[in-house]
């Protein structure tokens, strides 16, 4: 097989071919990219502006753009032959490009089965600093039950508006909850990743956010932030819990249970009739509380995760 090329130069028709078929893989994920994302893409690409590689006779697609020293990348291989050997050989090329002053990275990949894309993650993660997250998709109906009384918010407590709440305090709380787990290598280093993609949320460039069905749990002495669900919409029909946190001194107190049905009757209202939400599979505190709350899993992904080995130490590590 021969080794992928750089994207620099490439006809922009070969990259945009791919990339609609790459935005249809994610739109049957619920990620589908928004506005006019395959034509930029295509067009950074070609010019150089983003890093990226082809496989000669459009049989994959491998990019990633930087924050700061972390690089977020795809890869995508078309249905043919070998796509696990295919989707391996783009990942290893773009991991083997990074400058020295990428200090991590997380790969998704499409085009490949499930099974496929835990092999091709494992097989990377022979490699020094590597981490395989699985994820899980799961999506529960909503139904006539869910528009009933609203459900009781714990004693002591008040609840406002997500819009009421800062920036700042959200992340701060986001931070804390998933601090130490792989969750925090999803959304970027530190607390500035996590406000980095908050901001994407509430800005609506992961859909648009459903304010009505978005809340937030304040403990008013003193005041502080202790819970908050934050929802998108995937379509007319359907939402997407983005972000569901709890304080970690606050758990098992019914905040997470009360966020959830909440949400359920705020998008029941609106006329939605599902809501789905991505999941780790080592966070088994919440895949405990949606199996409970009636949600079923309806596919999966992985991300291949690299840390420089020399970047210091980095949260829990599950292989």
């Amino acid at each position: 097989m021969e080794a992928p090329r750089a994207t620099k130069g490439a006809p922009r028709a070969d990259l945009e071919e791919l990339l609609q078929d790459l935005r249809r893989e994610l739109l049957a994920r619920d990620d589908s990219p928004t506005g006019a994302w395959v034509e930029e893409t295509a067009r950074e690409l070609a010019f150089g502006a983003k890093p990226g590689w082809l496989l000669p006779g459009g049989g994959g697609l491998a990019f990633y753009t930087r924050r700061g020293g972390e690089a977020y990348g795809h890869v995508h291989v078309v249905e043919g032959p070998a796509p696990g050997e295919r989707a391996e050989r783009l990942a290893t090329t773009v991991l083997e490009a990074f400058p020295p002053d990428v200090v991590s990275a997380n790969l998704g990949f499409s085009g490949l089965s499930p099974d496929e894309e835990r092999a091709c993650a494992a097989r990377l993660g022979s490699r020094p600093g590597s981490t395989v997250i699985p994820r899980l998709l799961v999506e529960r109906s909503l139904t006539e039950s869910d528009g009933g009384d609203a459900p009781s918010l714990p004693a002591g407590l008040r609840a406002v508006p997500v819009r009421d709440v800062t920036l700042d305090a959200l992340a701060d709380l986001d931070h804390r909850c998933f601090e130490g787990t792989v969750d925090a290598f999803l959304v970027g280093a530190g607390l500035e990743g996590t406000r980095t993609a908050i901001s994407a949320m509430l800005d609506g460039r992961l859909g648009r956010f459903v304010d009505e069905a978005s809340l937030a749990v304040i403990d008013p002495d003193p005041p502080r932030l202790v819970a908050a669900v934050l929802t998108t919409e995937q379509s007319i029909r359907r939402a997407i819990l983005v972000d569901l946190m709890v304080d970690p001194a606050r758990r098992r107190h019914g905040l997470g249970r009360f966020l959830v049905a909440w949400a359920f009757r705020a998008l029941w209202a609106l006329g939605y009739a599902s809501v789905r939400l991505w999941v780790t599979e080592a966070n088994l505190v919440a895949r405990g509380l949606y199996d409970a709350v009636g949600f079923q899993t309806v596919g999966s992904a992985t991300i291949y995760r690299w840390d420089r080995p020399s970047a210091g130490p980095q949260p829990h590590v599950a292989r």
